[in-house]
């Protein structure tokens, strides 16, 4: 066997270990959606699609047809039931509320996850919904975290529809958070590890993972409102990320950093604090 064969060979057979290794991860377990009403809410089950026609599932929690509305977008692995201690307290405040599975969580369609590039799709979807049977006649407000606040960003950076993004430990490009999310499960060396999985990602969902990048989009959301919530102590998504995002932001800009918190830690260490804030960001912002 020649040099150049045994080069081809490794590089070969690292890059189809790094490829597997990825795709397995595309594939996540479905958790059990917990229904609304166990907590209160009354609501309506929906079915709609995305803009890429994928089969999706989400609630509409109404208030009073002329309250304001806002979107809520979960992260990567969870469902929207995981997001019910906030509607609730939204909803409290007085706003009509939507809430959707991405594709590949809860009880929508689809296989796989895409952190956020496809998924963009999905809140689109929720957004045509909401404006042909909901005759929403004023931009709404977006609440995201984790992946679900990367998405808020990048589709409301080019959606006017969206009036006000509060959004909680966003990655600022996914092929930074592939990265240091590669070295966290998995003791293997970020590279070459990472141009392997950026190379698999490209060929499976078409585009570069650091093109999926909010810090790239979010000065198009300006003069429309953002939130940026961060814990300080947060590994996963750490706050040098979040402060990019603030920077390349405009003028109409928040950055609440919570000291103590981990990643998604923000709203257990002072619930009433933190939505305090939180309504008065979407009702200053929205009215």
């Amino acid at each position: 066997m020649t040099v150049s064969e045994v080069i081809f060979l490794a590089i070969f057979w690292t890059w189809l270990f790094s490829a597997i290794l990825f795709l397995r991860n595309t594939f996540l377990p479905r958790l059990p959606v917990v229904q609304p009403g166990l907590v209160g809410l009354s609501f309506e089950q929906v079915d709609f699609h995305s803009t890429d026609d994928v089969s999706l599932k989400g609630w509409v929690i109404p208030h009073l047809p002329t309250s304001l509305w806002v979107i809520l977008c979960h992260g990567l692995g969870t469902n929207r039931s995981d997001l019910l201690d906030i509607a609730t307290n939204l909803h409290e405040a007085g706003f009509n509320l939507f809430l959707f599975d991405f594709r590949g969580h809860g009880e929508s369609a689809g296989a796989t996850s895409s952190f956020g590039w496809k998924e963009q799709r999905d809140l689109e979807g929720a957004l045509v919904y909401l404006g042909q049977h909901q005759a929403i006649s004023r931009p709404c407000g977006v609440y995201g975290i984790s992946m679900g606040a990367a998405v808020a960003i990048m589709v409301a950076a080019r959606d006017e529809r969206i009036g006000a993004v509060a959004v909680e430990s966003p990655y600022p490009n996914l092929e930074e958070t592939l990265g240091r999310h590669l070295v966290m499960m998995y003791p293997l060396p970020k590279q070459p590890f990472l141009w392997f999985v950026a190379f698999t990602y490209k060929i499976r969902f078409g585009v570069w993972p650091g093109d999926v990048a909010p810090e790239e989009s979010v000065n198009r959301l300006d003069p429309r409102p953002i939130l940026l919530i961060q814990g300080a102590e947060d590994k996963r998504m750490p706050l040098e990320g979040t402060k990019r995002i603030y920077e390349k932001a405009g003028g109409s800009k928040q950055l609440w950093v919570i000291e103590g918190a981990g990643h998604l830690e923000s709203f257990s260490q002072n619930p009433v604090v933190y939505m305090e804030r939180l309504i008065h960001f979407f009702q200053s912002s929205l009215n």
